[in-house]
């Protein structure tokens, strides 16, 4: 369960301090698929990066299964990130130098025995489909397979939430389908989704989706 209230997010440029969120209350239960859409710079990715302990809120409380996440120190909120959150961005942030697995289980090392987590990531290749693509450089792939590994990389802790930032942005129609069909695999076992997108076809997968716009936030 996550719960948001009064959630208010703000920047401040060099002008004015704009409010991105205002007075934000909502709840989202487990396992549900939670698109967020809205057009550029509406505060997207603000709330998601605010849901998944990144951004700060200048008001309100931000609670992750009874947790109240902003309440924890920097170390305890980045121990809690990397085990209960999991993120895929829109431009793959794949390492160019290092193979398909390489890349999946790279930011797990420090934390995690390596041989653990190659035999954690071979079932997660084999059902995103790269498995046969286990020794092969980014370069290599096409953006769909890129970015199935940016989701296999997401999921290696088995984290219970799945924060993703335009994870279609920048693909074609036919790769953006296979990984909303990925994404729907994954959703149907169970896997919390909260998504980003201005892409109505990528939103409409979604349980319920928040519309953000200069008025505020419209659940539907």
């Amino acid at each position: 369960m996550i719960k948001l209230t009064n959630v208010t997010i703000t920047h401040q440029t060099k002008a004015e301090q704009l409010t991105i969120v205002n007075d934000l209350t909502l709840s989202i239960d487990s396992g549900e698929w939670i698109s967020v859409i809205g057009r550029s710079g509406t505060g997207k990715s603000s709330l998601l990066n605010c849901i998944g302990g990144m951004l700060t809120p200048t008001k309100g409380s931000v609670i992750i299964n009874e947790l109240p996440i902003y309440e924890l120190s920097y170390r305890e909120k980045q121990a809690f990130r990397r085990n209960h959150i999991g993120f895929i961005f829109q431009d793959f942030k794949l390492l160019p130098q290092y193979t398909v697995l390489e890349n999946i289980i790279l930011p797990s090392i420090p934390y995690k025995n390596r041989k653990v987590l190659e035999q954690t990531a071979q079932p997660l290749m084999k059902q995103l489909g790269i498995n046969h693509r286990c020794h092969h450089l980014p370069d290599q792939l096409s953006g769909g397979e890129q970015q199935r590994v940016g989701i296999a990389r997401a999921l290696i802790n088995q984290p219970s939430i799945l924060i993703c930032d335009e994870p279609t942005g920048n693909l074609d129609a036919t790769n953006r389908d296979q990984v909303i069909d990925t994404l729907r695999e994954i959703h149907n076992q169970g896997q919390t989704i909260l998504l980003a997108t201005h892409d109505e076809v990528v939103a409409e997968q979604g349980n319920r989706y928040f519309e953000l716009n200069q008025q505020g936030v419209q659940v539907r």
